[in-house]
């Protein structure tokens, strides 16, 4: 279960998971275009939406990119720069999502190796000057949810369209 905050602020929103996996699978499930798109995506609560392309050049100052479509069929982009790259430990991007006015924000993946697998710590920042943007990036519990179930479980995407859809 992710565990989701926002910062007094209301600059940030944190959320933190814990996935049965090393920090180094959890790290390749972000970046891996092949794994990004078996997980990025589900149905329910009125929002469908699912990751159907992933690029990524990974290295500071490269890019990165996803596209995808919505339950009506239509698409998104979200794209950025990676401005800090420490495998399988640390990831920080800058986040551009179409569906958002091109406002310009961060994203840090934290990876913690824990026991028996990796707390990951992940913080969406610089909302405060778009209170009305930082509503559409809540549903990042879910997206790590859907992360965990890869990595745990091998639950696809179309797993998901699957179960929720009959």
């Amino acid at each position: 279960m992710a565990t989701s905050s926002i910062t007094q602020d209301g600059d940030s929103i944190v959320t933190e998971i814990y996935i049965d996996a090393p920090p180094e699978d959890v790290f390749r499930a972000i970046v891996d275009p092949e794994l990004v798109t078996k997980w990025w995506g589900g149905r329910g609560a009125g929002q469908s939406f699912r990751c159907t392309h992933f690029e990524c050049d990974l290295r500071l100052g490269g890019k990165w990119r996803s596209t995808g479509i919505d339950a009506k069929g239509g698409t998104f982009e979200a794209t950025g720069e990676y401005v800090e790259v420490d495998p399988p430990r640390l990831l920080v991007q800058t986040w551009t999502a179409s569906w958002a006015s091109q406002v310009k924000t961060t994203v840090r993946w934290e990876l913690l190796q824990t026991e028996n697998g990796t707390l990951l710590r992940h913080c969406h920042s610089g909302l405060t000057a778009y209170p009305e943007v930082g509503r559409s990036f809540r549903g990042w519990p879910r997206l790590l949810a859907w992360l965990k179930a890869l990595l745990e479980k091998g639950e696809t995407v179309k797993d998901r369209w699957q179960i929720t859809s009959e």
